[in-house]
């Protein structure tokens, strides 16, 4: 688990985050692609149509994170549609050296068939994903279920040197320069903004990717980075600076510790080392100086 979830936190470090069409979610793996939900059940060949018609295409899926997500995404979205399968943008074709293509034209490199699938029959060429389980089956292209299109993002909405996050539709910002926890969240305000806080499992992935690229990289508690959360009262309660309830808790294993003297918030965004966990919360020395720090704000 914890080398895919690495395999994900390096993979995309140097893509420009970008705002997704409205009724889309913006992928938390690679941010150059959107998914649009659509629960109204059609065939196969409608469904890309009407992909085509808000400007994208039956979705593709590449690796086996991207595959879990969608489905996992599916799985909530389509749960009252009656169905336990959707279609995707793979189908059958004769001429292609796989046999299997993507719609989209994009290389058909990874593949998650279920045991016995796909079927060798003439009628079954078209792809599906069962929600429980993520697996694929071929299916006749004309049953009706509904489908999930990938879309590309337009441009950010944040000004020049922010980063808008789709998910949260906030814009962000990493100012490298080593400091404390007090000097970065002054130094956030002087932007108008605070320093990060964490509302969803999304978000923090979100943030230790956007910080990764200015990490030392060294297994140094001091090379990682501050966000906004800090407590008063020795780790009972503990408050984002942008004054957003603590809703998200997700405390690396032994976290907090040293009631009293780490009173502040940090993430990974080196590269991890033993008992070193990313894209989870740490409390820390509010008075160390530490390499970076995200800062936080509304478009």
């Amino acid at each position: 688990m914890i080398c895919l979830l690495l395999l994900f936190l390096f993979a995309f470090l140097n893509l420009t985050f970008a705002t997704c069409p409205n009724g889309s979610t913006q992928s938390i793996s690679d941010p150059t692609k959107c998914y649009t939900f659509v629960k109204e059940k059609t065939n196969w060949f409608a469904a890309d149509q009407n992909c085509s018609a808000i400007g994208g295409s039956l979705v593709s899926l590449h690796d086996m994170f991207e595959n879990m997500v969608v489905s996992g995404d599916a799985g909530s979205i389509f749960k009252d549609a009656a169905t336990s399968d959707f279609w995707i943008g793979a189908i059958y074709n004769s001429l292609s050296p796989n046999k299997w293509s993507w719609i989209d034209k994009s290389p058909f490199d990874f593949n998650d068939w279920d045991k016995g699938q796909p079927q060798n029959t003439t009628d079954s060429v078209c792809a599906s994903v069962i929600m429980n389980g993520a697996k694929w089956q071929s299916k006749n292209c004309f049953e009706e279920k509904p489908f999930v299109c990938l879309l590309q993002p337009k441009p950010s909405i944040c000004v020049e040197g922010w980063t808008y996050f789709n998910y949260t539709n906030f814009c962000y910002k990493v100012i490298v320069k080593k400091t404390t926890w007090y000097d970065a969240e002054m130094a956030c305000v002087s932007e108008k903004a605070h320093l990060v806080s964490i509302h969803s499992w999304q978000e923090i992935l979100f943030a230790t990717e956007l910080a990764a690229p200015y990490s030392t990289n060294k297994c140094d508690w001091n090379a990682q980075t501050w966000i906004g959360m800090s407590t008063q009262d020795k780790n009972v309660h503990w408050e984002w600076t942008d004054g957003t309830p603590f809703d998200y808790i997700d405390w690396a294993p032994g976290e907090p510790n040293n009631p009293g003297l780490e009173n502040c918030g940090q993430i990974l965004s080196g590269i991890p080392c033993t008992g070193m966990t990313p894209a989870v919360l740490y409390n820390f020395f509010c008075n160390n100086l530490i390499d970076n720090f995200i800062c936080k704000k509304a478009p």
